[in-house]
């Protein structure tokens, strides 16, 4: 006889409605592991710049003279002002607007103008070389920048090795070379007022599909779906993804992909923040950055396979690709919305996750409450 499902307690509601235990979280999560933060592909050519908002930190994305990638806190080392407020090419420099600090685009303070009064530039008791932008530290993999704010997290190669040995049997040695980006119908943005972990939760489970996706579970039904549990990452698995719904000529596949598995797909989490959508035609990525405790920005782009895919033949397959994961998010904003308002209730407190249908989700749990463990056990 088969021992009874347990159900498992979710984390309680102060981790998604207090600012304490969000900052909590990024001290213990997010400034210690390798977490994505947004795609190399928007600042391509040297001096573009990217700023963003990640749990109350200003960054910037900027490019360098010498085309390499770097990650800044964004904010001028002399008074903290805001350095820059919306993208744009900074050409060969890059200018604090209050005092007018000066940086190379590798970060080095290079000007202060007046720092010894009017017309005095340098001071002897000054060293430039000690007060540049204070960079973090990065990498780009397969256009996905990420970061690791303490410096201290493992090589990054090791920490995305799982995933890429798990993906090599499906897109092979040439997979990752192959996704291109077409510029025009590959952006997908959401603002939500939720806290980012009911993002994650809810994309780690098909559980609500017939409810909040009627069309997506008509063409990869929940019945078809499975679960499986890493330790840095976890998910769905379609074994029934109907990756062409229409009469056009299909987009390009990955000319590695099992001939046998072309309706299997795959739809992990890695921890904390970088949701995938690996298909045979098709790869998406979706960066959630938390913005405050209860305020999260989607921003997802979607890979198609080879130079061909971008031809215009296929235009009309990637627009109605585009449209229909566009209206995939869409309906999960209302739910994780409303899951949010739910957290301040005083009539909950956690809930209970189903032993089959969210496990993942419970997996996801168990590593957060892992990481955060003092601040749990405290309460406690």
């Amino acid at each position: 006889m088969n021992p009874t499902p347990i159900l498992q307690k979710g984390l309680p509601n102060r981790f998604y409605v207090t600012r304490e235990e969000f900052f909590r979280e990024r001290e213990l999560i997010f400034s210690s592991m390798w977490i994505s933060i947004g795609f190399a592909s928007e600042v391509p050519n040297a001096g573009d710049t990217y700023p963003l908002e990640f749990m109350e930190l200003p960054l910037l994305i900027l490019r360098g003279e010498d085309l390499k990638l770097r990650v800044f806190h964004n904010v001028c080392p002399h008074r903290g002002h805001i350095l820059v407020s919306e993208s744009r090419n900074l050409k060969k420099f890059l200018r604090c607007p209050y005092h007018s600090w000066t940086f190379h685009l590798d970060g080095q303070l290079v000007h202060t103008p007046h720092i010894g009064g009017v017309g005095v530039r340098e001071l002897k008791t000054f060293d430039p070389s000690c007060h540049g932008m204070r960079e973090i530290r990065s990498m780009v993999w397969n256009d996905l920048v990420f970061m690791n704010i303490d410096g201290k997290a493992e090589p990054f190669q090791q920490f995305i090795q799982p995933l890429e040995d798990r993906w090599q049997s499906y897109w092979g040695k040439t997979g990752p070379s192959m996704l291109k980006r077409s510029q025009t119908d590959d952006n997908i943005v959401f603002e939500l007022e939720t806290n980012w972990k009911l993002v994650v939760e809810n994309y780690l489970e098909a559980y609500h599909l017939p409810s909040i996706h009627p069309e997506l579970n008509r063409i990869s039904s929940v019945k078809d779906h499975e679960i499986f549990i890493e330790d840095q990452f976890s998910g769905q698995i379609s074994h029934n993804y109907s990756y062409s719904s229409n009469d056009d000529i299909p987009l390009p596949q990955f000319p590695e992909w099992p001939s046998d598995q072309i309706s299997y797909a795959e739809y992990p989490v890695l921890y904390p923040n970088t949701l995938f959508g690996l298909q045979a035609d098709h790869f998406y990525v979706m960066v959630i950055l938390p913005l405050q405790f209860n305020r999260t920005r989607e921003e997802a782009r979607i890979y198609r396979v080879g130079e061909e895919s971008l031809e215009g033949s296929f235009s009309n397959q990637r627009t109605a690709q585009h449209k229909f994961w566009q209206s995939v998010f869409q309906e999960d904003v209302e739910a994780v919305s409303a899951m949010q308002k739910g957290r301040s209730s005083i009539g909950f407190d956690g809930g209970v996750l189903t032993p089959v249908m969210e496990s993942a989700t419970a997996a996801f749990h168990n590593w957060t409450a892992d990481k955060l463990k003092h601040s749990l056990n405290a309460s406690a």
